[in-house]
């Protein structure tokens, strides 16, 4: 007989990977208040945090393994996610350097509305009238945040880092969409290892081209193997961990507080503050996306709020107490590499 894990750790997991996730755009303001640039501060990243990763495989890697191992002809598809994998990063601290860190991560946290979009025309279909109303619902939500004022009172280097964000969401969705299947080839941990040391490799090719100023400084260099380890490195295998505890779809209950976690950070460290409109937005943001990427119904979500500790793991997985289905025990991707 097999004993069963104690959901509260898987749950305690994963809220502290999401804690760490959310971290990430906050700490990179400290590493630009040094002086570093975008540039500098990707390199550093890519190359902290690639040995970490195929550690990380040597140790853990076998005990959850993908159809196959490794080939040749995987380098090729890796250094293709690995490039969409580096525009979406170079995108998302490129946001964080023009415009507030929870801005930004609004914008970003749309990339399971586009995931969706990318599914639908890539089947050839119209998106169902509940996606499309969640889509209504989500950027709606986004032009609140973006705009509070109204459009016109926009300046242009909140545009400007928003177009950044939402390009970041774009080749983030695109990287999860289109390499969802190499993820189930190959095993989420290897993937994630080729993927960070192929943008690792696109970023050094990005630096030879454009050869744009890095800004080392020692304690921006100590800021970003910060941002490498506790929030990349760790948060990835914490995250694993407790999708493997207590599946995919629960943990990404918990991943939607993500925002939310950025939002308190900011205003306790930077002194970040949302207008009302943009609260209002924020939570029309949220809801859309919940509803897109769990299928919850409004009925689940009633008993979720009346009974919150009812949806934890038991020992029958078919359904559990907001309607979902509890099938995936790998992680999506959505959620391993933010």
């Amino acid at each position: 007989m097999t004993s069963v894990k104690p959901s509260g750790s898987a749950l305690t997991l994963v809220l502290l990977a999401t804690a760490a996730l959310a971290m990430k755009g906050l700490l990179a303001k400290y590493v630009y208040a040094t002086g570093m640039t975008v540039d500098g501060l990707l390199l550093l990243r890519f190359l902290i945090a690639m040995p970490f990763f195929w550690i990380g495989v040597y140790l853990f890697g076998k005990h959850r393994p993908g159809d196959r191992k490794m080939q040749k002809q995987d380098i090729g598809w890796g250094l293709l996610y690995g490039g969409l994998f580096f525009a979406a990063s170079l995108c998302d601290f490129t946001a964080v350097s023009i415009i507030d860190v929870t801005v930004s991560r609004i914008v970003l946290f749309t990339f399971p509305a586009i995931v969706l979009l990318l599914e639908c025309l890539h089947r050839w279909r119209f998106p169902p009238m509940r996606q499309l109303a969640c889509f209504g619902v989500t950027y709606i939500g986004l032009v609140l945040v973006v705009a509070p004022d109204g459009i016109g009172a926009v300046a242009d280097n909140v545009w400007v880092g928003a177009l950044w964000a939402f390009g970041s969401a774009l080749t983030y969705a695109a990287y999860l969409y289109y390499g969802q299947r190499m993820i189930t080839v190959i095993g989420s941990m290897h993937f994630a290892a080729l993927v960070n040391t192929m943008a690792g490799a696109w970023m050094i090719g990005y630096e030879l081209v454009v050869t744009r100023p890095m800004g080392f400084t020692v304690e921006g260099i100590l800021w970003t193997a910060g941002i490498s380890i506790f929030c990349t490195v760790i948060p990835f295998f914490l995250l694993y961990e407790g999708i493997r505890r207590i599946g995919a779809t629960q943990a990404s209950l918990i991943s939607l507080s993500g925002p939310a976690l950025t939002f308190f950070a900011a205003w306790v460290l930077l002194g970040e503050v949302l207008s009302l409109p943009q609260i209002i937005g924020f939570a029309f943001v949220t809801a859309g996306v919940a509803l897109l990427k769990n299928g919850l119904t409004l009925a689940g979500m009633g008993r979720l709020l009346a009974h919150p500790l009812r949806w934890m793991p038991s020992a029958k997985p078919a359904q559990n107490d907001i309607g979902i289905k509890e099938t995936d025990d790998e992680p999506s991707g959505a959620e391993v590499r933010r």
